[in-house]
């Protein structure tokens, strides 16, 4: 799951380290940041037109890491992509 961030959407408000922190902290699953590595490859697609720069990408392994990804979003004002 990623949270959009490209040319077209800009967050209300920036991601906090300490808000990143507690995500990374209540989910299983991997937490990625532009700043990270394997960022690039966990967002990129087969289709190489579609270039998105999601400010979050959430590994999911869980139902529970699905529902903290998804309430984070929401907290912050984030739009939701699924990808599976």
């Amino acid at each position: 799951m990623a949270t959009q961030a490209d040319t077209a959407f800009e967050p209300m408000t920036p991601i906090t380290d300490e808000a990143l922190a507690a995500l990374r902290g209540s989910v299983s699953g991997e937490v990625l940041v532009a700043s990270d590595a394997g960022y690039d490859a966990a967002r990129a697609v087969w289709n190489a037109m579609i270039d998105r720069r999601p400010a979050v990408i959430v590994r999911c392994r869980t139902t529970s890491d699905v529902i903290a990804a998804v309430s984070f979003a929401r907290e912050n004002g984030y739009p939701v992509s699924v990808r599976g």
